[in-house]
């Protein structure tokens, strides 16, 4: 059946679309500094400075089987986009607060002071959880990002001579196994 302007207008009218900036990175617990615990960076208590933020992808990888010349589609297992490298972009707050908690995640990962970190599997407690939110800011969808540690924080780059004011941001990479969406 053919769709006219008019059926397309009245879908969207009601349905709405998804726009880039109704994406919140709510919570952030990683491995922390003792074995067993977590740093937490909590939207609700916490401003999480996220700039930019990506919904996963996910693949079912596709199997063959073939049987007297017919070929089968069977699905395989289940991969995740970026699971080895999920980036947000943060913009630097002043104090400095959340590049400092980023950096204790990370040197309890691994600490070159002591030369230990908790490298083990990261389990269900370590967790990014990402929501989709509507224009009244209610959450549509709840993403979370299963056993998430931190691998790279990016370089802060300062314009001392001729700077001009602009917020200063960086990026943050994180591996994760899988998400759950609990929409």
């Amino acid at each position: 059946m053919a769709t006219t302007i008019q059926d397309f207008f009245t879908r969207a009218a009601y349905k709405q679309f998804s726009r880039d900036f109704l994406f919140r990175v709510k919570q952030i617990d990683v491995t922390g500094p003792t074995p067993g615990s977590v740093i937490r960076f909590d939207g609700d208590k916490d401003l999480v400075y996220a700039k930019t933020a990506a919904l996963p992808g996910r693949t079912i990888e596709n199997k063959n089987v073939s049987y007297f010349g017919q070929e089968f589609q069977l699905p395989g297992r289940a991969t995740y986009q970026n699971a080895a490298g999920y980036s947000i972009d943060f913009y630097h707050d002043e104090d400095c607060d959340l590049r400092t908690k980023l950096e204790a995640a990370s040197r309890a990962v691994w600490n070159n002071d002591t030369s230990t970190g908790q490298y083990s599997l990261p389990g269900n407690e370590s967790v990014i959880n990402l929501v989709q939110i509507d224009k009244q800011l209610n959450d549509v969808r709840n993403i979370e990002l299963v056993g998430a540690s931190i691998r790279d924080i990016g370089e802060i780059g300062y314009t001392i001579a001729e700077g001009t004011g602009e917020v200063i941001t960086f990026n943050t990479t994180f591996a994760y196994h899988y998400y759950r969406d609990f929409s």
